[in-house]
C-alpha cells in the first residue's frame, strides 16, 4: 500500500522526535527512529502505520506543520522524490521533497543492548513532569539517580554545586551504592510512565508503559 492513514499517535511521537533530530529518515516498515546529532539520544517507536518506502524528511517541524493542516492526513508514497499529504477524500493537497537520506543522521539498523542492568526503577508521569517542572523553576541542569538510607533517589540539581537548589522523588529501594546523572536537556521523551534500567556503562533505556516507544540516552561521564 503507498497511502499511509495517519494516526494522532504517529503524529505525537514525530513532534517527540522534531525534537531530537530534526531530520528524520523512515525506513519501510512500522518501526520509526531517531538518532539525535551527537549521538546521545536514539529513539524507536512501533507504531500501527505501515511505510512502503524509504522517507527522508530534512526539516520535520516544518513538514508537520504542514500536516497539521489537514483534519484526517494521508501519506501518499507513490513517488520516489516526494511524499503527497492530503485528506481523505482528496480533495485537498500538499507535496513535499524528499532530502538526500545520506544527509540525515541516521539510527543503527541494530537495536542497543544494554551492556548491564545496575539501576532499574519505574518513574511515573507525574514524577517525571514534576522533576522536569522543578528543573526548570530552579535552573538546574541534571538530573541525577543515586542512593541514600537504601531508597533510590531521583533528583535535579546542579551536580557541580553542592548548595543548588534540588527536587528529589524516592522511587525505589536497593542496599547498593551509586549515582548517575543525565542532562536535563537529554530528557525529550514524550509524556508517559517509564520503566527505567540503566547501566554502569553510561547509558539508560527509558521505556515508555503507554506507547510502544523506546529511548536510550547517555549518561554523563
Amino acid at each position: 500500500m503507498s497511502k499511509v492513514k495517519v494516526s494522532d499517535d504517529l503524529t505525537k511521537i514525530l513532534k517527540n522526535f522534531s525534537t531530537i533530530n530534526k531530520s528524520i529518515v523512515i525506513e519501510p516498515g512500522n518501526v520509526v527512529s531517531t538518532l539525535s546529532v551527537n549521538k546521545n539520544i536514539l529513539a524507536k517507536a512501533t507504531v500501527t502505520e505501515e511505510f512502503s518506502k524509504q522517507v527522508a524528511i530534512y526539516d520535520l517541524g516544518v513538514f508537520l506543520g504542514g500536516v497539521s493542516l489537514f483534519d484526517a492526513p494521508v501519506f501518499d508514497l507513490q513517488s520516489d522524490s516526494f511524499v503527497t499529504v492530503q485528506n481523505e477524500k482528496g480533495r485537498s493537497k500538499s507535496r513535499y521533497y524528499y532530502a538526500d537520506p545520506e544527509i540525515i543522521v541516521k539510527p543503527p539498523s541494530k537495536d542497543i543492548q544494554l551492556p548491564s542492568v545496575d539501576v532499574q526503577f519505574d518513574l511515573p508521569q507525574e514524577d517525571l513532569q514534576k522533576l522536569l517542572s522543578a528543573s526548570s523553576v530552579y535552573q538546574v541542569p541534571d538530573l541525577c539517580v543515586y542512593a541514600e538510607d537504601e531508597k533510590i533517589q531521583v533528583s535535579v540539581r546542579d551536580k557541580k554545586n553542592d548548595t543548588s537548589n534540588s527536587f528529589n522523588v524516592t522511587v525505589g529501594e536497593t542496599v547498593e551504592e551509586f549515582c548517575y546523572c543525565f542532562k536535563v536537556e537529554n530528557l525529550r521523551m514524550i509524556p508517559g510512565n517509564y520503566r527505567v534500567e540503566i547501566s554502569k556503562s553510561n547509558i539508560a533505556l527509558f521505556t515508555n508503559r503507554d506507547y510502544d516507544v523506546k529511548y536510550w540516552i547517555a549518561l554523563e561521564p
